[in-house]
């Protein structure tokens, strides 16, 4: 695969705190645990939005303020009734060390990731449908347009579609995504990480929009994709101006009051 190491370590997404119409909608590591919890409640209602919810299945997290407490949707709750006060704090391990919800059973993807990557800030894990229909091929992600360039190299696959919820699967989960961004379980979903809970949110909403367009296109015939060398252009322009992005999650924060989905 591809090394895609960048953005994690710059950010596709500028690591500066914005407050505007619409309110805070970046995180830095400056902030204190209860504006992570709020930014954290935020994007699982834009995974929402954006529909990548899977009845009350998903789970997004970050990285606390201290390293080794992680800040996660609890189980039980769907993404779009997520609150600050709903999200739990487990330890490295996976114990509950603060909340009064369940974790979920695969906290260990989280967990597994954060002990062997540090430069990774936080953690998405979702089934969304077109998503899960293209783990259910044999397939390869095809840049067609700006949603796929993100993956300029492909997404690896790990093969098991088993729930994770052993050290050995988190370990093997771990192994395939190596250094990357994105990794696919097949008949499953996807994980996506990032610098940020904002960065690691658009990788999931524009993979599950890259396939989506990769289908429709496959009905009208022949698919034409990017070439590698201008994908890659593209891909580093991206990487080097982080405003783009931060244009596309304010314009999401600012949705999601339109479609009543605002934290109150």
């Amino acid at each position: 695969m591809a090394d895609r190491t960048g953005p994690l370590k710059s950010g596709f997404l500028d690591r500066r705190t914005i407050d505007e119409k619409g309110g805070q909608t970046m995180v830095d590591s400056r902030q204190d645990e209860q504006e992570v919890r709020t930014q954290l409640a935020q994007a699982c209602r834009v995974l929402y939005m954006e529909g990548l919810a899977d009845y009350n299945l998903g789970h997004a997290s970050c990285r606390g303020p201290e390293a080794d407490r992680v800040l996660i949707k609890p189980r039980g709750l769907g993404l779009e009734e997520i609150t600050p006060d709903d999200v739990i704090v487990v330890d490295l391990e996976g114990n509950v060390v603060e909340g009064a919800h369940r974790p979920h059973g695969e906290t260990i993807i989280h967990t597994g990731i954060y002990k062997r990557r540090p430069d990774v800030q936080s953690i998405v894990h979702v089934h969304p449908l077109f998503t899960a229909a293209f783990t259910s091929a044999r397939l390869s992600i095809k840049p067609l347009n700006q949603d796929g360039v993100f993956f300029p190299g492909g997404v690896a696959m790990l093969e098991s579609p088993e729930l994770i919820t052993t050290e050995q699967q988190a370990q093997a989960l771990a192994d395939k995504l190596g250094q990357d961004n994105a990794v696919l379980i097949r008949n499953h979903g996807i994980v996506t990480v990032g610098a940020r809970i904002e960065e690691a949110c658009l990788l999931a909403i524009f993979f599950e929009r890259a396939v989506k367009l990769q289908l429709m296109a496959s009905l009208f015939g022949e698919i034409v994709a990017i070439s590698d060398e201008t994908v890659w252009k593209m891909y580093d322009g991206f990487k080097q101006n982080p405003k783009r992005n931060e244009e596309i999650w304010r314009y999401m924060v600012r949705k999601l009051g339109r479609e009543g989905l605002a934290l109150q």
